[in-house]
């Protein structure tokens, strides 16, 4: 089955997307290899990363959970039980046990592109699902249920995991994604 989202989380006022897209293929990993539902700490990645990202945000993580050091020269996820999410820049208290890794990770194309649908749905097919950057606008924001159709937008200024392309739906289908929102939005 494809039942391998895991449970929602809030990234309140704090511009943590970021850490939020970058963790969530790695839970969602765990899920299917493991069939466990972990819940890993984004505040980690907020608090100790060497890269100055923060609430004011950043950018895909992923160096951190496989061969990139925090603070105090470890790497890995972390357990959100070790490092709870605060939603606002503290200070990195490491050391933290690192429960998880990851063995490698690229873009579906360039860093900086929009990779073909085909090669997204293959990438979450073979590897599970992505980080995605997308573009939020208000009627994005005023997002209720069903499948969303809004005005188009140009800015890209979030991060959410890629779950599923649902084909069955719609001339094109439909993408299943996971947000940082709580359980207020969709």
């Amino acid at each position: 089955g494809t039942d391998f989202t895991t449970s929602i989380k809030n990234q309140g006022s704090c511009g943590s997307c970021w850490a939020f897209g970058t963790v969530g293929p790695l839970e969602c990993n765990i899920k299917i290899k493991d069939g466990i539902e972990e819940d890993l700490s984004e505040q980690w990645l907020v608090n100790c990363n060497q890269d100055d990202w923060g609430c004011d945000g950043g950018w895909w993580a992923h160096d951190y959970h496989e061969w990139k050091n925090d603070s105090c020269n470890n790497s890995g996820a972390v357990l959100e039980i070790y490092c709870p999410y605060t939603a606002s820049d503290d200070l990195c208290l490491c050391p933290y046990p690192h429960d998880y890794f990851i063995n490698d990770w690229a873009y579906i194309g360039s860093g900086s592109g929009v990779p073909p649908v085909n090669s997204i749905k293959q990438a979450i097919y073979t590897y599970g699902p992505v980080s995605a950057a997308i573009c939020v606008n208000n009627a994005f924001r005023a997002y209720d249920e069903g499948v969303f159709n809004g005005p188009s937008c140009t800015t890209i200024n979030h991060g959410i995991t890629l779950v599923w392309l649902n084909d069955s739906q719609g001339s094109d289908g439909v993408w299943i994604l996971r947000n940082s929102w709580g359980t207020g939005w969709g």
